[in-house]
């Protein structure tokens, strides 16, 4: 028993020994393996910024993406309190075009090293500075970022691009979902970040500047985490940008595919939308709900912004009949839902000033050959205009900064725009746009107030099918008549064709005459006909194309005559026996008044018009300017004789006598300015018209003094000396 103790004792007191051994032996490899992992970092420090390494980093982004990469500026590299990579002046080009894809001046990548090695990606920062993206289309609707683009050679264009492309779209797989790495960011931070967009085949143009982005604990593991942006928008019909603005609290699961975006503050001074989108369903069958609603916020203010209106300062307000005098405040509220098929609005409510708008419709996206199908549906009971109709005065409208509450947050207003003028061309009619897509909707109103005045049964009904657009208009009331129409644009060839039927019946033109105060000078009932027909691919050709007619009839009449009063009257001042003019009435009802127009190639000359009242007419060539705001015609003023009813009695002499006159100036003149004869002609008239009188009582003399045998010879003789 004692020989056994004392050898436990040895073999104790020799382990003890080995363990003591072991640990110091330990130490001094630990304390090795610091000594070379410092040596290993400053080497390392000291070469980070060598070609090698940029090169190594450019050649694998090159065959990752295809895209080339440069790093202009230094490269930085740090691991304490985490790894980190910053990179200086970079820029990303695409082999296939000569245009920049991005830039940023610095980039910064921190990432916690205890997380990723135990395998998750926990970003500290991600922030970049002064990044800028170009994405351009040039006219053949190829863009800068398509690698495999015309003219790029096939060694140029890394063999993995394709392959790398089809693993990022299988990656999302619902299979897979739950192997996605886990990705979260302590900061995510972009500052002063600028887009710009041109897509030459479609005629557009947009930029994005000074874009800022900053989250919090951005994470895709279902955990909310909040976003904020602002940034600039312009587009090039705009002379001034608009800033926008955006505030959301975001939960993403991407694993389970699930997106809720809650909390939305989007800001477009004056308007100030919230609400909450849900996303679900990812990596299968994409689906998306949500509701948005706005505060109360002023119509003008908001057509500023946008471009749709000129600033306060620049609008004239004698010139237009928009004013902002009562300031009118509009809201919307809609509801939402969609998926990779089409969106469905079911309810949207616009409440306007004092008027309420309710709408849905149903957008079906194009798949394969079927173009997108679009219908709505529009419904008001009674909608007031009168808040923004002209009124003598104008105040200058409000567009101050939303007011932060409980559930939303100020965001700094925008510059306002004001709108580019319109194009020397015209606007152009996309013929393409129109066979893009169908349409079918109607919109019904039971009233519509516009100050005095009262539409009642309007209804609507639009339609766009195989690239033809047609608009009809069901007979409304108004006016103590009706007005009917409907429009057709075909734009299946080149050259959009455009047809319009209009048909007005009896019109009370006291109440008409408000409106069109050159009307103020006639009463009854009227009743028009247009048919009208024009070709082209822009707005101004279209007008210059006009063809068609255009008949009126005003019944139970009274017409102030001043104007043909004023013009038989400078006549019969050259008239060398004077003139019953200030006899005629100063109004005068008539049995027929009516007329038409004739449009032979446009507005602005070749019309033929024609005015008949009883026995007077009036007749003649000519055209009006609408952009120079003017008319310039050719008339002949002519008083009829037997068997026309003689409601404007002159002398006999001067029946069927056609006076030229000529009727030229601005809309903003006086009436009495419009018209005036022509004095050189009428002079002649006269003329004409005494040789005619002393032929015709020479002839009756003749007649009646004479021998028959020499009446031919007389008549030859007098021919001679009056011609």
């Amino acid at each position: 028993m004692d020989e056994f103790v004392t050898l436990y004792k040895k073999f104790a007191l020799t382990n003890h020994t080995d363990q003591v051994d072991m640990i110091k032996k330990l130490a001094r490899l630990l304390l090795g393996l610091v000594l070379l992992l410092i040596v290993a970092g400053v080497i390392l420090l000291m070469s980070v910024n060598t070609d090698q390494n940029k090169a190594a980093i450019q050649a694998a982004v090159l065959s990752s993406t295809g895209y080339e990469l440069t790093i202009a500026g230094d490269m930085d590299i740090s691991f304490f309190p985490s790894v980190g990579l910053t990179l200086n002046d970079v820029r990303l080009k695409n082999p296939a075009s000569p245009l920049e894809l991005a830039s940023t001046s610095a980039a910064l990548l921190q990432v916690d090293l205890r997380a990723l090695i135990g395998g998750e990606i926990f970003i500290r920062e991600l922030s970049t500075d002064d990044f800028h993206i170009n994405y351009y289309i040039d006219a053949q609707g190829i863009s800068n970022w398509n690698t495999q683009a015309p003219g790029l050679s096939v060694g140029s264009t890394p063999a993995p691009t394709q392959s790398s492309s089809t693993q990022l779209q299988n990656i999302p797989a619902a299979a897979n979902g739950p192997d996605i790495v886990t990705v979260s960011f302590e900061q995510l931070r972009i500052e002063n970040a600028s887009v710009d967009i041109q897509d030459l085949s479609q005629g557009l143009r947009y930029s994005v500047n000074n874009l800022n982005l900053s989250s919090q604990n951005t994470n895709i593991e279902g955990l909310p985490f909040d976003v904020e942006m602002d940034f600039n928008f312009l587009n090039n019909g705009m002379t001034k940008p608009m800033t926008m603005g955006f505030r959301g609290n975001v939960t993403a699961d991407i694993n389970a595919g699930n997106i809720d975006v809650r909390n939305i503050n989007f800001n477009l001074t004056p308007m100030l939308l919230q609400g909450e989108i849900s996303i679900s369903n990812l990596h299968d069958a994409l689906a998306y709900q949500g509701s948005l609603s706005s505060n109360e916020f002023h119509v003008f203010g908001l057509m500023q912004t946008i471009g749709a209106r000129e600033t306060q300062d620049e609008f004239d307000a004698s010139g237009s009949l928009m004013q902002d005098t009562a300031n009118p405040l509009a809201s919307i509220n809609l509801n939402f839902s969609g998926d990779d098929a089409g969106i469905e609005i079911p309810e949207m409510i616009l409440q306007l000033s004092n008027s309420t708008i309710e709408a849905e419709a149903n957008v079906n996206f194009a798949s394969g050959l079927q173009p997108a199908n679009i219908s709505y549906e529009i419904v008001s009971n009674q909608i007031d205009l009168t808040p923004f109709l002209a009124s003598s005065t104008s105040e200058e409208i409000p567009t101050d900064e939303v007011t932060a509450g409980a559930d939303n947050v100020a965001i700094e207003p925008t510059d306002t725009v004001t709108p580019a003028p319109p194009p020397a061309a015209g606007t152009p009619i996309s013929s393409e746009l129109l066979n893009s897509f169908n349409v079918i909707g109607s919109i019904a109103i039971e009233s519509l107030l516009a100050n005095e005045f009262q539409f009642t049964g309007i209804n609507i009904f639009t339609n766009i099918e195989d690239g033809v657009l047609d608009v009809e208009l069901q007979p409304v009331s108004a006016f103590e008549g009706s007005i009917a129409g409907n429009i057709r644009l075909d734009g299946r060839n080149e050259d959009a064709a455009l047809s319009t039927q209009l048909s007005v019946s009896q019109l009370n033109v006291i109440d008409l005459a408000p409106s069109v105060s050159r009307l103020n000078s006639v009463t009854g009932n009227l009743d028009v006909e247009v048919d009208l027909s024009a070709s082209g691919q822009n707005s101004n050709e279209l007008m210059d194309s006009l063809t068609g007619s255009t008949t009126f009839a005003i019944t139970e009449n009274s017409v102030d005559i001043g104007v043909i009063k004023q013009v038989f009257t400078a006549i019969s001042a050259l008239s060398p026996t004077g003139s019953t003019i200030e006899q005629w009435p100063d109004v005068i009802r008539f049995a027929e008044l009516g007329g038409f127009i004739l449009f032979n190639g446009g507005l602005t000359e070749n019309q033929q018009i024609n005015l008949r009242m009883d026995n007077f007419d009036i007749s003649g060539t000519g055209g009006i300017d609408p952009m120079q705001q003017n008319f310039d015609y050719d008339l002949l003023f002519t008083i009829l004789g037997e068997p026309y009813l003689q409601t404007i009695s002159v002398d006999e002499l001067y029946h069927d006598v056609s006076w030229p006159v000529e009727c030229a100036a601005n809309f903003a003149d006086e009436v009495n300015q419009y018209c005036r004869p022509d004095f050189t002609q009428v002079r002649e008239i006269f003329t004409q018209l005494g040789t005619n009188a002393v032929r015709n009582r020479l002839n009756e003399a003749i007649t009646d003094q004479l021998p028959e045998e020499v009446r031919d010879g007389a008549r030859g003789l007098l021919r001679n000396l009056l011609n």
